[in-house]
């Protein structure tokens, strides 16, 4: 992965964090604010596994205090948008008992 002008770059995924964009071999792939802010810190985060506490923290703040479930439900529709089968994620694994990951 690499830092450049603005944009993270993982394997053929890159986000431009000035028009929060994904991108997957330069097709475009439409964000909301929260599933950008969430590929964001898997991103910074690189192949370390995040905890929904951690998520929940690093895209709503530490003041949020809602259901926790709100990480899955996110997590579930950029699989939907990110994976060839969002049944048999490759990038977005779960990571049983804490969390999530990405993978390259």
């Amino acid at each position: 992965g690499s830092f450049t002008e603005g944009k993270l770059t993982v394997g053929d995924y890159s986000l431009d964090l000035r028009i929060r964009e994904l991108s997957f071999d330069d097709k475009k792939i439409e964000l909301t604010q929260v599933e950008f802010l969430i590929i964001k810190a898997f991103f910074e985060n690189r192949e370390k596994a995040l905890s929904r506490d951690d998520i929940m923290t690093l895209v709503w703040g530490k003041d949020y205090h809602d259901d926790i479930k709100v990480v899955d439900v996110n997590i579930r529709r950029l699989r939907l948008k990110v994976e060839k089968d969002a049944a048999a994620p490759e990038h977005i694994v779960t990571v049983w008992g804490y969390g999530y990951k990405w993978k390259e």
